[in-house]
């Protein structure tokens, strides 16, 4: 079996007629070519772990996926340019002197 080394993957599988969340946690291939994937779903309130054929599976549907993470950055930010008020900054603490430039007071 090969697992996968992140987060797992969501996909759907149909129970039933009905398409399912579930979550992508491996897969193997067989000898005659077929290849098999493990799922992890919620069924009947009991977390269910399973072998499907990997064409019964799907991606999720964007009306059933899960939003989008917010972006870490803010491409649409407007910087303060030309007429726009700025922000004071604030001045660094100094830095330390290095150790190799410190006067060596061991021998004192």
């Amino acid at each position: 079996m090969t697992s996968l080394l992140g987060e797992p993957l969501p996909v759907e599988f149909p129970i039933d007629g009905d398409w399912r969340p579930a979550v992508l946690l491996g897969w193997r291939h067989e000898p005659d070519g077929t290849c098999w994937v493990r799922v992890q779903a919620v069924v009947g309130g009991l977390r269910r772990a399973s072998w499907v054929h990997l064409a019964d599976l799907r991606l999720p549907q964007p009306d059933r996926a899960t939003p989008a993470p917010e972006p870490r950055t803010r491409p649409d930010l407007q910087l303060p340019g030309p007429g726009r008020s700025r922000r004071a900054l604030t001045p660094l603490p100094p830095l330390p002197v290095p150790r190799s430039l410190q006067p060596d007071t061991s021998w004192a």
